[in-house]
């Protein structure tokens, strides 16, 4: 085995725990406290600069730059908020230097972040995206883990993939015992997340589909990482078609827009 159980347990429990601003700015999200959140958020500098950086894009089509914090969470609502803010402790994990996917990968968290939000809002409605929007949020931040895992050990996967070539998603889940999914799922746990979301996230491996939210994050991982300038990570998941037959509102959208 390349990396022992030990090395896993080992790792995941050196991944940052939330800050205690960061903490405080969710509880407040968790309450409703728009304002309280804003001014807990506000303390962490680099969680602020992100927010304002997001929200200012393009992809939100402002008419004109806002930077007030307090403003910012008020047009955004609670769990969008809470999205961003899980999306900020995904970039904490991003690896000084990849060694194993050559990717963007702050244009993939966007995208994906992206996709997950339009596929969610089309196939249930906006209430159900904004309930677990978090787990759009945090999937990416398995594909740092994987990348720093096996970047660790990387003469020896080289050598592994060079003999009896395996994907990915093969290698990972033999040294670790779980699927990229599946480390999602721990480290949403390790950062609190609700258990039913956590499970979501396991689940989204899709063995027996059977929860709709966890095929459509199948899917949406699968349909990004089919793309291009994402292709580097599509060994990273093993594709299961039996998840088309939950989501297929999206499944028809992709299609047509294909």
């Amino acid at each position: 085995m390349l990396i022992s159980k030990e090395e896993i347990i080992k790792y995941l429990k050196n991944i940052p725990p939330v800050p205690e601003n960061v903490k405080n700015a969710l509880s407040a999200l968790d309450e409703g406290d728009l304002k309280k959140a804003a001014i807990e958020a506000s303390n962490d500098l680099v969680l602020k600069k992100r927010i304002q950086s997001v929200v200012n894009s393009a992809y939100y089509g402002l008419s004109h730059k806002v930077e007030d914090m307090i403003q910012l969470f008020t047009m955004l609502g609670s769990e969008k908020s809470k999205g961003l803010i899980y999306s900020y402790l995904v970039s904490l994990l991003e690896p000084k230097e990849w060694k194993i996917f050559k990717i963007d990968f702050f244009e993939f968290q966007a995208a994906f972040v992206g996709e997950f939000e339009k596929s969610m809002i089309l196939e249930f409605d906006e209430k159900t995206y904004k309930k677990y929007a978090e787990i759009g949020a945090i999937l990416p931040a398995a594909v740092c883990v994987c990348d720093s895992l096996l970047g660790e050990k990387k003469d020896d996967v080289e050598l592994v993939m060079s003999s009896a070539p395996l994907e990915y998603s093969t290698l990972i889940k033999r040294m670790t015992g779980v699927s990229l999914f599946g480390l999602a799922g721990k480290i949403a746990e390790i950062w609190g997340l609700e258990k039913e979301k956590s499970d979501i996230l396991k689940a989204a491996e899709c063995i027996n589909c059977n929860n709709k939210i966890a095929a459509l994050t199948h899917f949406v991982f699968f349909m990004l990482v089919s793309k291009k300038q994402f292709l580097d990570l599509n060994s990273l998941i093993e594709f299961k078609p039996e998840c088309i037959e939950l989501i297929p509102k999206t499944y028809e959208r992709i299609i047509n827009d294909s």
